[in-house]
């Protein structure tokens, strides 16, 4: 090898030794001044990129590391290219899927929940927290710790959650909570009610499933923790209907039958229903014996549970108590054991007509008869007739009875202030109230005085609100003798009507003995007459009392068919009476008795 070539040879050797050593001399400081400018540029890759890494080989740089989306991928590698000095971009990003969202709202009190959890940063804790705000209303405190993160998936709409909880809390009343995180809907409460449990579910299914959730069910079943009850209260004109029942359906079913059976009457409806209560073992019979009970019984009265049931109210008479207490013995035949069936019915009475007689005997008393139940307007009417008779010097002879069962006597202060002028114009005769018949029969001292009185007693009782007989006749200068009242006290004595056993029919002897008493009655004007109704001591004694009453009534139809005033007729019953009274024999308690008023 010649000597120039050996020269160049050498010459481009150390060149070339100089190049590598400056070259290892400033590579470094390149990378290092590069490394810096990454990690300046790239501060905060950190929140969209997991794990992030980079290496410099020179200017190039190559990265690692999770990413969420092609757009973060494309944001760290176009920064990165943007730093003066890099060559190249190795990618070795990976996309991995968004972290999982997730809100618990958990109730910690009866009027007081908690809400937390995480969701994507800027979704909105404020619209999801009144979100639930609205679903509870007001009086309902929630706390909430909701934290927002970066790289979180998307929540269904606020309004979905909303909706989905309100309906929610309207199927299962004992919410306690829901959880919705990893792709689960968790929904935590207790019911008494599996298919109020199930419709819960399938709600939540329709609402959320597109949203790729699935429902979780945490919804405890509680057995029923109380027995149905069932009370009916009926007054004049509403049936107020209360108690627990568990199904609704049943309570309709009653509705309707109370409905079926008196549509005149307004429900006033206090019967809940609710899954808590236990089944109505007694349910079919209720159904069975209510349509009697509400068309039969008057002021009703029921109570019914597990135990007993309760039957109070008015019937009309003892055949239609008879048949209802049959019916609910064989409605509720099938429960044994200590229920009880307690039956209070009691038989209607119908109400005596109040009546009032005020009349001049013939010893000069001024008489008052009749049958009243207001206490109040008795006395008062007492009062008032006592005042005019002391201003005449007359003895006052009382004999109203006041009772119980006894219609009211509208007219009572009408007749207070016919007490005047019946004193001052009448010599002898009555005046005579009964339910809505008047009757005036008298002499009066002149024709003057007998009109006005007549007036005054038409004013106060104007037809058609009552049905009047008037007969006034100036007095005649005698009055019957005294063998024609003696004769007429004998027959009254010694007249005594008998019936058969169970009968209230007058026998042919006894219609004689009437015509006879008649005759005398007819000739003492101003007297009236009491029936005395007796029966015999055996059978039933409110049904001896009836049959009583039947006889007194036949004998007293007889007596007006023969000319007597029905108002100067009286009528008492006895009840049951033996043969033997004070000393005088009769042939049979079977009996009327005639007493001179």
């Amino acid at each position: 090898m010649n000597r120039v070539l050996k020269t160049c040879l050498i010459g481009l050797a150390f060149y070339a030794v100089l190049l590598w050593v400056s070259v290892g001399l400033v590579k470094p400081r390149i990378e290092s001044r590069l490394n810096e400018k990454l990690i300046d540029e790239l501060d905060e890759i950190g929140e969209i990129c997991e794990g992030f890494a980079f290496e410099l080989s020179g200017r190039d740089c190559s990265i690692t590391g999770d990413v969420y989306t092609d757009s973060d991928r494309d944001l760290i590698i176009s920064s990165i290219r943007s730093i003066d000095g890099v060559r190249t971009v190795d990618d070795g990003l990976s996309i991995i899927p968004l972290k999982d969202p997730s809100i618990s709202l958990t109730r910690i009190g009866k009027n007081s929940w908690k809400l937390d959890g995480k969701i994507l940063a800027g979704e909105g804790v404020t619209e999801l927290t009144q979100a639930f705000e609205r679903s509870f209303g007001e009086g309902v405190d929630l706390e909430t710790t909701i934290q927002e993160e970066e790289n979180l998936a998307d929540l269904p709409p606020s309004t979905k959650i909303e909706s989905l909880f309100i309906e929610f809390c309207k199927f299962i009343p004992n919410a306690s909570g829901l959880d919705l995180s990893g792709s689960r809907l968790t929904l935590i409460g207790k019911s008494f009610s599996e298919d109020l449990r199930d419709q819960a579910l399938d709600f939540a299914r329709s609402q959320i499933s597109n949203y790729g959730y699935d429902v979780i069910d945490e919804i405890t079943i509680l057995p029923p923790t109380d027995d149905p009850i069932f009370q009916i209260s009926d007054s004049h004109d509403e049936i107020l209907v209360s108690g627990l029942l568990k199904e609704s359906s049943f309570k309709d079913r009653i509705f309707d039958l109370i409905r079926q059976t008196d549509e005149r009457k307004n429900i006033k409806d206090e019967l809940h229903t609710g899954d808590h209560v236990r089944d109505a073992e007694w349910g079919p019979s209720l159904a069975r014996i209510i349509p009697a009970l509400v068309a039969e019984v008057d002021k009703l009265k029921l109570n019914l549970s597990s135990e007993s049931i309760f039957i109070s109210g008015v019937v009309d008479g003892d055949e239609k108590k008879r048949s209802l207490e049959q019916l609910a013995e064989q409605s509720f035949e099938d429960k044994k054991g200590s229920f009880k069936i307690v039956n209070e019915l009691i038989v209607f009475v119908p109400p005596e007509k109040a009546s009032l007689t005020m009349s001049w005997a013939e010893d000069g008393s001024f008489n008052l008869n009749g049958l009243l139940s207001q206490q109040d307007l008795y006395e008062q009417f007492l009062s008032t007739t006592g005042n005019q008779i002391k201003d005449k010097n007359k003895e006052l002879n009382n004999k109203i009875e006041l009772k119980e069962n006894v219609e009211k006597a509208p007219w009572i202060n009408r007749m207070a202030t016919l007490v005047g002028p019946f004193v001052a114009a009448v010599q002898w005769g009555a005046l005579s109230v009964r339910g809505d018949e008047v009757a005036l029969e008298a002499e009066v001292i002149d024709s003057v005085s007998g009109d006005v009185l007549k007036a005054m007693v038409e004013k106060a009782f104007p037809v058609p609100d009552y049905k009047r007989i008037i007969q006034v006749n100036i007095a005649e200068p005698a009055g019957p003798t005294d063998e024609q009242i003696r004769d007429l006290e004998n027959a009254m004595m010694d007249t005594v009507i008998y019936f058969d056993t169970e009968s209230s029919k007058i026998k042919s002897k006894g219609t004689k003995k009437i015509e006879s008493l008649v005759e005398a009655f007819l000739k003492v004007p101003g007297s009236s007459i009491a029936l005395l109704g007796h029966a015999d001591s055996y059978g039933n004694a409110d049904y001896n009392r009836k049959l009583g009453r039947k006889r007194c009534e036949s004998v007293r139809d007889s007596l007006v068919g023969l000319g007597v005033n029905d108002l100067l007729i009286e009528i008492e019953v006895k009840g049951e009476s033996e043969k033997v009274v004070n000393g005088r024999k009769y042939e049979s308690g079977r009996r009327v008795e005639f007493e001179l008023r």
